[in-house]
């Protein structure tokens, strides 16, 4: 399969509990909930305690750079609650994040934008989660 997604079982959780709550609220337009059931039904749901090397999860630091640029950003991947663009930290909700979600480094992924825009990024490398940042998002 081309451009498969690994979530980790606490990923999955989460992002679950995201997902369910925001149903519930039934946003208008766009429902993220509705994106993020997509996203962990087609995705591979590793065993517990196991995770994939190079691939994106909740907390993890993406360095990736916009095809046909040389370009680098880097950003890490957090629950809603904790992020804050300004310090780089960027909601697995928000376009980007659930593009990078359970994707793997030296891929390229198309990020769906407002005004019905597609960007094409190449992640560049991905550095596993700070384990006090993730124990934040658990508790």
């Amino acid at each position: 399969m081309k451009n498969e997604r690994y979530l980790t079982q606490n990923d999955a959780a989460t992002l679950s509990r995201i997902a369910e709550h925001l149903l519930r609220m039934g946003e208008v337009e766009i429902n993220a909930g509705e994106q993020l059931i997509d996203i962990i039904s087609t995705s591979i749901i590793l065993p517990v305690d196991v995770q994939r090397k190079g691939y994106v999860t909740l907390y993890s630091t993406v360095s990736y750079s916009p095809v046909d640029t040389e370009e680098v950003r880097k950003l890490t991947i957090v629950c809603p609650q904790d992020a804050n663009p300004q310090l780089a930290l960027i909601s697995a909700l928000t376009p980007i994040g659930l593009a990078l979600i359970g994707r793997k480094a030296l891929t390229t992924v198309e990020v769906a934008l407002p005004s019905k825009r597609v960007e094409k990024l190449k992640i560049l490398d991905v550095t596993p989660l700070d384990s006090t940042m993730g124990e934040l998002a658990l508790s």
